[in-house]
C-alpha cells in the first residue's frame, strides 16, 4: 500500500484579475501538512497584478505559473489536467481556498485506505468575499450517486477530488461544466465517495459565475441534464425556466424572470425536491 506522505496531489488554479483573492488560495494549498503537492496555476494574463503576487512565491519548487491566453476557464483547467503528474488531482479557484491545512493529508488517507474508491467529494464553508465563514455547506450524501446528480449539482466542486484520469471538461460550457464532469465520471464507471468533513471555503462575490443568473447558465442546465439521463418531467421544468429566462432578458423584463424564480422555488417545494432548475 502506497505511503500518505508520498501520494502526490495536484492542484490546478485558474484565475484571471482575481489578485485580491489568489494570495489567500495560495497560502491555503502551501500551507498544507501535505507537501506532495503539484500546484499549476493558469493565469489568463491578468492586468491586475496577479503576476506581481504570485513571483513572491517563486521559490516554491512546488508551484508552475503559466501566463497566457486560454478559451475560458474549462479550457485552462483542461491544459491542467493534460500536464497533471499527480496521483490525485482537483481544482481550486482563486477566489476559493482550503478548509484549514490537514485537507490534502485527509484526502490522500482516504485515498490510501480506499484504493477502490475513484473520486470523494465532502462538505464546504460559505464565506464573505473578505473570507469570514458565515454557514457549513452541508452535502446530502443520498444524492451523491448518478441519480441525485441527475436532478441537480450537489457536489461542492473545490470539496471533490479524484485519482488522474482520461475524462475531460466540456468547453462548450461557460457555468455548468463541473457538472457535466462528475457526471461524466458516474457514466464512465467511476466509483464515487462521500467523505464527511470540511474541505474548502466557497467565496462567491459579485464577479463570479455563480451569481450570474442568466438564459444562458438555464441553458447550460438543461444541455447537462440531457447528458446525464435525467427523468422527462425535470427536462421539460428546466425547458419552461429556461424559456421564462430567454424572455426575460430579450424584452428585457425583469419581473419575468423574478416569477421563474418563483414558480422554480415552488415547483421544488411541491415535487419534493424531485423537479427543479438548480
Amino acid at each position: 500500500m502506497a505511503e500518505v506522505k508520498n501520494l502526490v496531489v495536484t492542484v490546478i488554479t485558474p484565475t484571471y484579475n482575481q489578485a485580491q483573492y489568489i494570495a489567500d488560495c495560495m497560502n491555503s494549498v502551501l500551507g498544507q501538512t501535505h507537501r506532495a503537492i503539484e500546484f499549476l496555476i493558469y493565469d489568463a494574463c491578468s492586468n491586475d497584478g496577479t503576476d506581481r503576487i504570485v513571483a513572491q512565491y517563486a521559490g516554491d519548487p512546488r508551484i508552475r505559473y503559466i501566463r497566457e491566453r486560454d478559451r475560458g476557464q474549462s479550457n485552462a483547467i483542461n491544459k491542467g489536467l493534460d500536464i497533471a503528474t499527480g496521483d490525485v488531482v482537483c481544482w481550486l479557484n482563486s477566489d476559493d481556498l482550503f478548509f484549514d491545512n490537514t485537507v490534502l493529508d485527509r484526502v490522500c488517507n482516504f485515498f490510501v485506505q480506499n484504493p477502490e474508491v475513484d473520486a470523494i467529494t465532502g462538505d464546504g464553508y460559505l464565506a464573505t468575499a473578505d473570507g469570514a465563514l458565515v454557514s457549513p455547506l452541508k452535502v446530502d450524501h443520498t444524492l451523491v450517486n448518478m441519480r441525485g446528480m441527475a436532478t441537480a449539482d450537489y457536489f461542492i466542486q473545490p470539496s471533490t477530488f479524484w485519482r488522474r484520469n482520461d475524462i475531460r471538461l466540456d468547453e462548450g460550457l461557460n457555468y455548468a461544466f463541473d457538472w457535466k464532469f462528475f457526471v461524466a465520471m458516474y457514466r464512465a464507471g467511476k466509483s464515487v465517495s462521500y467523505v464527511p468533513g470540511y474541505f474548502s471555503v466557497y467565496r462567491p462575490h459579485e464577479a463570479s459565475k455563480t451569481s450570474q443568473d442568466s438564459a444562458r447558465r438555464r441553458y447550460e442546465i438543461c444541455s447537462v441534464l440531457d447528458f446525464a439521463g435525467a427523468n422527462l418531467p425535470q427536462k421539460i421544468w428546466c425547458r419552461i425556466i429556461f424559456g421564462l429566462y430567454a424572455l426575460s432578458e430579450r424584452l428585457r423584463i425583469r419581473s419575468i424572470k423574478s416569477f421563474a424564480k418563483l414558480a422554480n422555488n415552488a415547483m421544488r417545494r411541491l415535487s419534493l425536491g424531485r423537479i427543479f432548475s438548480c
